[in-house]
Parts: C-alpha cells; sequence; structure tokens
C-alpha cells in the first residue's frame, strides 16, 4: 500500500510542478533569446558613426553581445543536430557551437570556484582576524 500512495504523491507533485517549471526554466529563456534585437536602438548608419561608443552601455556592444549571443545559440543547436553529416559550412557552424559551449561551461565552472574560493577567504578572515585575533 505505501507504493501507491508514494506513487501518487509524486506523480501528483511532478504534474503541479511541471508547467511552472517549463514557464519559468524553458519558455522563459527561450522567448528572451528569440525578442533579442540584433540592431538595438538603429536609426542608421551616419547616427551610428556619430555617437559611437565602446562604453558598457554604448549601442555597439550591444549589438555585438546580441549577434554573440544568438550566433551562439544557432551554433550550439547545429553542433546537437545529429541528422546530418557536420561538413562544410555545417560542420564549421558546428564547431563554433563547440568552442561557444566550451567557453560557456568553462566560464561558469570558474565563476563557481572564485565563488567558493571568495566563501573560504570570509571564513579564513574571520578565524585569524575576528576569532583568533593572529592578523
Amino acid at each position: 500500500m505505501s507504493k501507491w500512495t508514494l506513487a501518487f504523491i509524486v506523480s501528483a507533485t511532478a504534474g503541479l510542478v511541471l508547467p511552472a517549471y517549463l514557464q519559468t526554466n524553458f519558455v522563459t529563456q527561450i522567448a528572451s533569446t528569440i525578442e533579442r534585437p540584433l540592431l538595438t536602438g538603429w536609426t542608421g548608419f551616419g547616427d551610428f558613426v556619430t555617437n559611437f561608443s565602446l562604453s558598457y552601455s554604448g549601442q555597439f556592444i550591444d549589438m555585438l553581445s546580441n549577434w554573440v549571443i544568438v550566433s551562439g545559440v544557432l551554433g550550439g543547436l547545429v553542433y546537437f543536430f545529429f541528422s546530418k553529416e557536420h561538413t562544410g559550412l555545417f560542420g564549421k557552424a558546428s564547431r563554433y557551437g563547440i568552442w561557444i559551449l566550451m567557453l560557456t561551461f568553462g566560464a561558469s565552472f570558474g565563476y563557481t570556484v572564485m565563488g567558493r574560493i571568495s566563501l573560504l577567504v570570509g571564513r579564513l578572515t574571520f578565524l585569524f582576524g575576528d576569532w583568533a585575533g593572529i592578523i
């Protein structure tokens, strides 16, 4: 009898959580990638050259980052498309997708390690500075 009860609880929870999970983690990410404007605030080439800026909030950096994100997503999708042989232009797009995936996974891992090291430094500072009074 306990198996039936546990099966009901697990299936009911999965059925209730799945739509919310798909909406928040799946559909929202796809929509934000599709809605990226490749020409951000484009009013013409003359205005683009006149107001050219390499600052983080500048139009050029915004357009460049949008192009990198969209091309990276397409390259990653091409890499995982196994119905066609990866040769020619398709192979080059697949290779670009591999590089984008390696960069993003590496950055994610580096960020995790950096966060853990920061937590360790904070604990060591507390132990040797505030608690033991050595520093």
